[in-house]
């Protein structure tokens, strides 16, 4: 007779296609369905722990077929994996041949072993990151790209529910149009409430400097990857024209702990804008998480427009900064459906739940989505 170990002893994979509500802006134009993958390792003591790929157009990240075959051949080396390696083997993922070149794949590896020894430690996923988590988190209100009627319709609406702080996106328009556009949303929202915007890598270094200096005169927050991913001395400069006018995020440009330290060496950025999703998990997250508060860089943690189990895993790990900040984890209202309506789908304050893990209705929502994989089918 054996004895349970709390290895992990099958795993499951499904697909999801959801449409946005509106079309959503991304670096390659905007998007109108967002698809990902489900991911369920079981252990043998019937656990399961769930996780997400959702690659997203122009974030460099892998294709969603690249990610379905890492995932399969990863899980070669999952399966039979013991408890007390899950959380070393989230650490080790980006050197795991399967998924080197998958960010997503990772991600989904990582949160899926990360809710698994929160599930075995009896604890929230937050808490088990950082006993000190906090039990809410402030998410900011994530615009697209309205028109400016629509824009400050969508804003006042946001701060009815609580929003403390609006990001709007902007460019891939006429300057006058955005500046119309960002008028509107500080009309709408008043002087106390934060008001970011986000460029999606839309501008050149001229265009952005002048677009900025004209948005001057409504306090903004930060601007968010004003020039694109790769022009990160572009953005340095930016940066450095703009001082004591408005702060500068990076976001498409923080791929990986070694493009931080690159913005961090070169000055380019305020504000690190960390996505669990694009930088393969939690552990990378916590790691690029790390440089940013060393070098006194702010950081602000947000989803990549998942589905509500990406969304819950950057919701678990802005709690566990225990920050007070304002961060993009209510992005669930973009999608017309979802895994779990209603969840983290409005801005404002989100209670973090007191269920062991991402919590059981996360997991059985993705558990009936999911189909076994057989490792001998030629995976």
């Amino acid at each position: 007779m054996t004895t349970a170990t709390g290895a992990i002893a099958r795993l499951r994979i499904g697909a999801y296609r959801f449409p946005f509500r509106e079309p959503w802006p991304s670096p390659l134009g905007p998007q109108r369905v967002r698809e990902g993958l489900l991911l369920a390792l079981e252990d043998d003591e019937g656990r399961v722990g769930i996780g997400e790929s959702a690659p997203f157009p122009g974030f460099g990240m892998e294709t969603l077929a690249s990610s379905r075959s890492a995932l399969r051949i990863a899980a070669r080396y999952a399966v039979g994996l013991p408890a007390e390696h899950f959380l070393g083997a989230a650490e080790d993922l980006p050197r795991l041949a399967p998924v080197v070149a998958s960010p997503g794949a990772r991600a989904a590896l990582d949160v899926a072993l990360h809710d698994l020894a929160a599930q075995r430690a009896g604890l929230p996923l937050a808490r088990l990151l950082r006993a000190g988590a906090a039990d809410h988190v402030r998410a900011n209100a994530a615009l697209p790209r309205l028109p400016a009627d629509g824009a400050a319709r969508a804003a006042a609406e946001a701060v009815g529910h609580g929003a403390r702080c609006v990001k709007l996106k902007v460019g891939g328009a006429p300057l006058a149009q955005d500046l119309e556009r960002v008028r509107a949303v500080r009309q709408a929202i008043g002087p106390e409430i934060a008001l970011r915007v986000d460029a999606n890598q839309a501008w050149s270094e001229g265009e952005a400097i002048d677009a900025l200096r004209a948005f001057a005169p409504y306090e903004l927050d930060y601007a968010e990857q004003p020039v694109a991913a790769g022009a990160v001395e572009a953005m340095a400069r930016v940066r450095s024209a703009l001082a004591g006018v408005v702060r500068i995020a990076a976001d498409e440009s923080l791929a990986d702990g070694r493009a931080a330290r690159r913005l961090l060496s070169l000055k380019a950025a305020d504000v690190f804008v960390v996505k669990p999703m694009a930088l393969g998990g939690l552990a990378a997250a916590h790691a690029v998480i790390a440089l940013a508060r060393d070098a006194g860089v702010e950081v602000t943690v947000t989803s990549l427009v998942e589905s509500a189990v990406g969304r819950a895993a950057a919701l678990h790990l802005a709690a566990s900064l225990a920050d007070g900040r304002d961060h993009g984890v209510a992005t669930g209202s973009a999608l017309a459906e979802d895994l779990l309506p209603g969840f983290a789908d409005q801005p404002g304050s989100i209670g973090i739940s007191t269920e062991s893990g991402l919590g059981a209705a996360l997991r059985a929502a993705a558990m009936a989505r999911t189909e076994p994989v057989l490792l001998g089918d030629g995976a």
